[in-house]
């Protein structure tokens, strides 16, 4: 029902709407309407990084942030606040692991959905080491969840929630 919902909504809706005010652009260009809203959902995060997880949790994010690559982030900038965006698929990943002694805090971002009659981003860091043979470990204990609501024809950041086990 919530796929029909968001496919309902997506090809009614006109895709100029969605842009956000940003001030990044990518290489002179605009940003499109689902970079915009990755970029912000990006941006809280970093916000969060001092304020949630070197807090509360154990967490040790540096100035680098290791992002699993999907096709629907290939054109984010290179750094946002400070923090590095490296995004890492089966062709680069030894290599950063090698670098950072086969451990490393590598985040996943889910593709945009609705929950509620609001659209979302999760981005879910995990404590990542490769081990022998190329087995990836994975261990979650926390996740960000950003919220962005349709208000007079844009989307609209609207809240961020940190959750964990």
């Amino acid at each position: 029902m919530t796929r029909l919902l968001l496919f309902l909504l997506i090809s009614i809706i006109p895709f100029g709407g969605f842009c956000q005010d940003l001030d990044y652009s990518l290489d002179g260009r605009e940003l499109d309407e689902n970079d915009s809203l990755y970029l912000t959902a990006i941006d809280k995060f970093t916000i969060g990084i001092d304020s949630f997880y070197n807090k509360y949790g154990d967490k040790d994010f540096k100035d680098v942030l290791y992002i699993r690559y999907n096709d629907y982030l290939s054109s984010l900038p290179d750094s946002i606040n400070g923090y590095k965006i490296i995004f890492l698929g089966l062709a680069n990943r030894k290599k950063h692991f090698k670098i950072n002694k086969n451990k490393l805090m590598f985040i996943e971002i889910s593709p945009l959905s609705i929950e509620n009659d609001k659209f979302k981003i999760t981005l879910t860091p995990y404590h990542a080491e490769l081990k022998k043979r190329k087995h990836l470990h994975l261990g979650l204990s926390d996740w960000t969840t950003i919220y962005f609501k349709y208000v007079n024809g844009r989307m609209i950041y609207e809240s961020t929630k940190n959750g964990g086990i």
